[in-house]
């Protein structure tokens, strides 16, 4: 057992950074396969607050960001979400973070390994002070097609001349890792996050891209999605999908369809200005998932007789949470434990609620000014 000069046992951990927006399956196993060959205690993520690369482009926040990756890595002793990267300011540079974690004295008893994928390597001397890199850790480059195990080779050779370059296979390595750059092959999965953001916005499934837990956060917050109240004019498009109604009328169809279901604690959110998935979301419950199902199922037929067209449903197989498209109102039906784990209304504690009155919808805040 190797320990430190105050007798702490060293532990060996992967660092995983990134933009992680959002966390999927392909990062999940590339940690996975690391971990296992390296002999890692652990493999931590670390979603980057202000990515240097992405500065212009933009990307979800970091709570949200860190969120999902708490979300992927749940119930997982070995893999971690780490949210070191918030404490330090300005943008997020791999050498500011490990000369962080080197300088922290409640993490002296790590032995970092810094995990950078084959297209960030071919480009890491144009990273801040890329030279000092491997000398504050283990730098560990993981390749899948279509990069060359030889093309990593070379530039290494290029870049970092003083270091001995080795390539693992499947066999595991353990000892002594000074001095050497790892690279490390791993189970090529052809997912990417820039793929993942694509599908939401032309209203695909993710399913199998991502962990189920991440899949529902990202529903629920409405991420990736392109504004629907807008064309690419920035206008407001004329022709809707449930032309004959407003989208205050809808939300108020839709309510009396759940009641008419025997739904139960229905919650109105109003999220004009706030939100570009929809002008209301609607919350409700059922006493089991059958319950639940059904009620989606009666609902869908019954409200295109009023051509109130509902666009996409998710979720309807288990019923535990079914996600209903309504375009500018979107439903969450849950069975109610579900619901009280998710707890929507906490998360969008922010957003007017909205109650029935003489058979309208208005919001509550202004009802009671009446009052």
């Amino acid at each position: 057992m190797e320990t430190d000069r105050s007798g702490h046992r060293l532990k060996k951990i992967g660092l995983f950074g990134g933009t992680l927006d959002p966390i999927h399956i392909g990062h999940l196993r590339a940690a996975e396969e690391v971990y296992e060959r390296l002999g890692l205690h652990q493999v931590w993520f670390l979603p980057a607050p202000m990515p240097p690369h992405k500065l212009s482009a933009g990307c979800t926040s970091f709570e949200k960001r860190l969120k999902m990756v708490e979300l992927a890595t749940e119930g997982l002793s070995h893999l971690k979400a780490s949210n070191l990267e918030q404490f330090r300011k300005g943008i997020s540079y791999s050498v500011d973070l490990l000369r962080f974690i080197r300088e922290n004295q409640k993490l002296k008893h790590i032995v970092p390994f810094f995990i950078v994928g084959a297209d960030a390597f071919l480009e890491i001397d144009t990273w801040k002070e890329f030279r000092e890199i491997p000398r504050l850790s283990n730098l560990v480059v993981i390749t899948r097609p279509p990069f060359k195990r030889s093309d990593i080779i070379e530039k290494a050779s290029t870049v970092f001349p003083e270091y001995q370059i080795t390539s693992l296979e499947n066999e595991k390595v353990n000892g002594d890792f000074n001095k050497r750059l790892l690279i490390v092959p791993v189970t090529p999965l052809g997912i990417s996050s820039t793929k993942i953001r694509d599908l939401v916005k032309k209203n695909k499934s993710i399913r199998f891209l991502v962990t189920k837990k991440v899949q529902e956060y990202i529903m629920a917050n409405g991420l990736y999605v392109l504004d629907k109240r807008r064309n690419v004019t920035g206008n407001s498009p004329k022709d809707s999908d449930n032309p004959a109604a407003s989208s205050i009328e809808m939300a108020r169809e839709i309510y009396n369809a759940i009641l008419d279901n025997k739904g139960e604690e229905i919650v109105v959110l109003d999220m004009r200005g706030t939100s570009p998935l929809a002008d209301f979301f609607i919350i409700a419950q059922g006493r089991s998932t059958r319950h639940v199902q059904g009620m989606a199922n009666r609902m869908r037929r019954d409200l295109s007789k009023k051509k109130i067209k509902c666009k996409s449903v998710e979720g309807e197989e288990e019923g535990k949470w079914i996600l209903m498209d309504f375009d500018d109102v979107v439903v969450h039906l849950f069975y109610e434990p579900v619901r009280s784990f998710y707890d929507l209304e906490g998360l969008w504690i922010e957003a007017p609620r909205m109650i029935m009155m003489g058979g309208a919808l208005v919001r509550e805040e202004d009802h009671e000014k009446q009052d």
